[in-house]
């Protein structure tokens, strides 16, 4: 079969790559010069047990408590708070909140903690709606080197990571950002204090049932871990790999998805609230991707970049890019469905 040209080549997608990629950036950044403060309250970590038809409540205000030094070594916090709620983040964000709210957001809480002699250290509190949401914020870059914040290390991979300066972290339904404007080992110290108060005493849930559920080898190819990105945004999706300026995946706040590389062919997974969902997921990616595969459940067929294939399984869809030739896309799709298969039968 010959190789059928699609609109969106690899010139486009390196294009909006870059862009997207730094909105993602910028999203973490930008709020934190908002300037804001202290000791807060937020919701206790949640498992997240199934996709429902809703998103899920607001977090409780008086579920749990993160307690924030009031120094770090040199640096010293003020006490006063301002909290940004999710209604109001454009404002603050110019236009790049949909990257949190992509993830259901609930709110955010800031503080600056500011040593006259060594520059500042913003901490952004970034509350999400269910653990797995603070995970697909972290899952977004894995750069950076793992660092543990308790005694006991929790399963699961990395729940911190720093790196110049900076320091991620994810830890239940929160996501944090400790950053210090001038990096040195006595900021880099004080960043990782910081860290330790923030995780201190908060469950450590598991990630996302779909990313645990990843099998390691699949089509004979390895997964690369630092390719797992869990999401419910076709922005974040084409932050990690593109695929459609428009959303022809349908997916929104009540899907869940995991997309990662194995060997250089991409395996995505999504699970929407119903079968009818992932049909009309299925059509409308059909449609605008790959109509060249038929009008069945299944198919699969060479682009530009490889084989492309998909598969509908339930209320799931399994996507395959860039597999090598039409055997592994088949082989990586089975292993995709039968992994979601063994979520249902589970109950997951």
């Amino acid at each position: 079969m010959a190789a059928v040209s699609k609109p969106d080549g690899r010139a486009r997608w390196a294009s909006y790559r870059t862009t997207v990629g730094a909105s993602l950036v910028m999203a973490g950044t930008v709020l934190a010069r908002a300037g804001v403060a202290a000791t807060v309250t937020g919701e206790g970590a949640m498992h997240h047990q199934h996709p429902a038809p809703a998103v899920p409540a607001a977090p409780s205000q008086a579920a749990a408590t993160v307690n924030l030094p009031a120094t770090a070594d040199a640096w010293r916090r003020p006490e006063a708070l301002r909290r940004i709620e999710a209604a109001g983040i454009f404002e603050y964000m110019d236009g790049a909140g949909e990257l949190y709210l992509a993830y259901r957001f609930d709110h955010l809480d800031v503080v600056e903690y500011a040593s006259p002699a060594d520059g500042e250290i913003l901490v952004e509190l970034y509350w999400m709606r269910t653990s797995d949401d603070a995970y697909g914020l972290l899952s977004g870059d894995w750069g950076g080197e793992p660092v543990v914040l308790k005694e006991a290390v929790p399963p699961g991979g990395p729940r911190a990571l720093y790196g110049a300066g900076l320091l991620r972290i994810w830890s239940g339904d929160l996501y944090a950002r400790v950053m210090a404007t001038r990096e040195s080992e006595t900021s880099r110290a004080a960043v990782l204090a910081i860290g330790r108060a923030i995780a201190a005493g908060r469950t450590d849930p598991p990630p996302p049932r779909l990313v645990t559920h990843l099998p390691q080898t699949a089509a004979a190819l390895t997964l690369r871990p630092d390719s797992v990105c869990f999401l419910r945004s076709h922005l974040v999706l084409n932050s990690v790999y593109f695929v459609s300026q428009k959303d022809i995946l349908n997916l929104g706040p009540n899907a869940e998805a995991v997309t990662a590389r194995y060997g250089k062919a991409r395996l995505l997974l999504v699970r929407y609230p119903d079968a009818g969902a992932a049909r009309a997921a299925l059509e409308r990616f059909r449609t605008a991707y790959l109509p060249e595969a038929g009008t069945g459940e299944g198919g699969a067929a060479r682009i530009e970049d490889g084989w492309t294939g998909f598969c509908l399984s339930g209320r799931s869809l399994v996507v395959v890019f860039e597999a090598a030739d039409r055997e592994a896309a088949t082989s990586l799709i089975a292993t995709g469905v039968q992994t979601l298969e063994t979520l249902e039968a589970n109950h997951e």
